[in-house]
């Protein structure tokens, strides 16, 4: 056989080798590829739909906005007396719930009470000096021309008494000059001459007295307002001895739970001292959004919060205002960024939200201080908040009457 047979001859099958594979293929790799494209394929379609779940995530989240960032608060108010005293009576316990216009506590009343007694005295005293004035003036007005009268009368009659001792004395030095008359009859006359032309100078002072009666009823009018204003004076101070006196009695502003109690009885407490607190029964929370989350948040739109303290519940709510500035404007040393190096940080805005089903909290302890983690949907319906409800102006409703004493 010649070199050029042996290399047209076809080549012998080996045992083991598989129609079709290539030359040089190890037996085993063709299954190993098709595992290898098969977990490629899968590999590819898990991300595919990784990416279609995050997609629908997204596009069902895109308009919730969220921080962990957030507190209950509540209006907190601090009971202090008005008046210093020392207390008399405590009616709470601490963490009691009281109604508004519940009785807190009382001082004791004995000096202000003492006080009360003495405005009202003086006030009486007061009231008796305007009508002893005011008498006084009527009796000046009514016989200030009937003194006019008398002392013009009075006048005239000094001047013809000496007109008619002048008269005597002149006769008698005649006769005296004719020795008709003693000198002692002499000087009798010129005496009596001279007593009538004082009683005609008496007589004029008390008709200038008589005449200046306008001025003395401008005085006595003068006094008689003087002793009005003192009645205002005087009832100025009952007024005020009465409400120290009310003072003594410290009640509930509003319905809540007392927090705090430093005092029992028999402690000295001074006026402006807080004794203790009254946590308001209509709680909030305050969330410090970032300013880069805000630019859709609109106060009304629905809001759902989770409370740490209540895990697995969800309270809702709504958006009811956004601050007028970031946290740290109002903080007691706000930043100065026009000198020195500058940072920027991402700020963060407080933001109001309210509990729009009130419901939802009965039975449970909404302090405030808790944490609390809100979601705001700037995609839902916008609802105007009622501030009515929560009007911080409102007035408590009348006071209920004491309890008995249940704690010190």
């Amino acid at each position: 056989m010649s070199a050029s047979d042996n290399d047209t001859a076809p080549t012998a099958n080996t045992p083991g080798d598989a129609p079709g594979d290539a030359p040089g293929d190890a037996p085993g790799d063709a299954p190993r590829k098709k595992k290898g494209r098969r977990a490629a394929l899968l590999a590819v379609v898990l991300i595919a739909l990784l990416g279609l779940a995050w997609l629908a995530w997204w596009y069902l989240h895109r308009h919730l906005v969220s921080t962990d960032d957030a507190y209950v608060q509540a209006d907190i108010a601090r009971i202090a007396p008005r008046v210093t005293g020392t207390v008399a009576k405590v009616f709470v316990r601490d963490n009691e719930h009281v109604a508004a216009g519940d009785v807190l506590f009382t001082l004791d009343p004995a000096d202000y009470q003492t006080e009360l007694a003495r405005a009202e005295a003086n006030l009486e005293a007061a009231r008796a000096s305007y009508a002893a004035s005011q008498r006084d003036l009527s009796v000046t007005k009514k016989t200030s021309s009937a003194d006019i009268d008398n002392a013009r009368a009075a006048l005239e009659s000094a001047r013809a008494e000496a007109r008619r001792a002048r008269a005597d004395a002149a006769r008698y030095e005649a006769l005296y000059d004719k020795r008709e008359v003693s000198e002692q009859s002499l000087d009798q006359r010129r005496t009596q001459a001279s007593q009538a032309e004082a009683q005609v100078r008496q007589a004029r002072a008390q008709l200038a007295q008589a005449q200046a009666s306008p001025d003395r009823i401008k005085l006595k009018a003068s006094q008689a307002s003087s002793a009005k204003a003192k009645i205002a004076q005087a009832k100025a101070r009952l007024r005020q001895a009465r409400l120290n006196l009310s003072y003594t009695e410290l009640r509930a502003p509003h319905a809540g739970k007392v927090a705090q109690k430093s005092i029992v009885t028999g402690s000295h407490v001074n006026a402006g001292e807080a004794a203790m607190a009254v946590v308001e029964n209509d709680p909030w929370v305050v969330a410090n959004y970032k300013e880069t989350q805000l630019d859709r948040v609109r106060p009304g739109q629905p809001v759902t919060m989770e409370i740490d303290a209540y895990p697995g519940r969800e309270f809702a709510g709504r958006v009811e205002s956004i601050q007028a500035g970031t946290g740290v404007t109002f903080s007691l040393l706000p930043p100065q960024n026009a000198t020195g190096n500058f940072v920027k940080i991402v700020q963060r805005v407080p933001i109001k939200l309210v509990f729009s089903k009130p419901e939802q909290l009965q039975g449970l302890a909404i302090s405030p201080g808790l944490s609390v983690v809100p979601t705001i949907n700037t995609a839902g319906r916008i609802v105007p908040v009622d501030h009515s409800a929560t009007d911080a102006t409102a007035v408590a409703p009348p006071p209920a009457p004491p309890r008995s004493d249940n704690g010190s």
